[in-house]
């Protein structure tokens, strides 16, 4: 009697288990396959050969046009139906940061004055899913990311006998990415060092107290140098007493 029960049970949970996509009008190519999205480490910052992005925030683009913000990672398996797809991740992003699908934008002033970004990374991947199971596998995409900012520091040595009485100097920088693809990051040894931004806008500095070896230093983040026109630099020099 409990040999049959056995049976019995068996067999109902194997075919609850095989049956969730297989109907009567079974097609092969409309039932969820298995992935998995794998964010990866800016190859120059990388440990490893193949070092995965942990703690990423991602958001998927479906076949339906609607992103949806998405846990991922190479245990994180998706079923994801036959279409075409579009996978963003970014990483350390602060309040400065917007994105709109793959654009990559600065908050700024009325008059193109732009905030500094964080040192974040991010990438994203396009690919496509032929549906139906392979072979009851998971395939899995790699989603590379480069880092998005980089700092542009000023340094500004003063000399002559007014020197002394210099209290602090300022300068802005137009030409100045405000707004970009993220496929457009500066890569250290890549093909090119800036790419043209989509909006563009100016950066300010304060350079107020000298360094170690007599420069007036500042520094600002950004998110590339516009190809599209000449980056213009503006000193004031302000001396003691006004």
């Amino acid at each position: 009697m409990m040999k049959n029960i056995c049976k019995i049970t068996c067999a109902v949970l194997f075919l609850l288990f095989t049956s969730s996509c297989i109907k009567s009008d079974y097609d092969a190519e409309n039932c969820p396959g298995l992935y998995t999205i794998t964010p990866l480490v800016p190859e120059e910052l990388k440990q490893g050969s193949r070092e995965v992005l942990t703690n990423a925030n991602t958001s998927i683009l479906y076949p339906d046009k609607l992103w949806r913000k998405t846990e991922v990672g190479p245990d994180k398996m998706l079923e994801l139906t036959k279409g075409d797809y579009q996978a963003v991740s970014l990483k350390g992003e602060n309040e400065n940061v917007g994105l709109s699908g793959t654009v990559v934008t600065l908050t700024s002033d009325e008059t193109g004055l732009i905030n500094d970004p964080s040192d974040f990374v991010g990438g994203y991947i396009d690919f496509n899913v032929e549906g139906g199971l392979v072979d009851w596998g998971i395939i899995n995409y790699d989603l590379p990311t480069s880092v998005q900012t980089r700092p542009l520091v000023i340094k500004v040595k003063t000399a002559g006998n007014n020197a002394a009485l210099v209290s602090a100097i300022t300068a802005t920088v137009d030409g100045i990415t405000l707004s970009r693809d993220l496929k457009d990051a500066f890569v250290e040894g890549g093909p090119q060092d800036r790419y043209a931004a989509l909006k563009r806008g100016y950066v300010a500095y304060t350079l107020g107290e000298k360094d170690t070896d007599g420069y007036y230093t500042g520094a600002r983040r950004l998110l590339g140098l516009d190809a599209n026109v000449k980056q213009n630099l503006a000193l004031t020099v302000h001396y003691q007493g006004g």
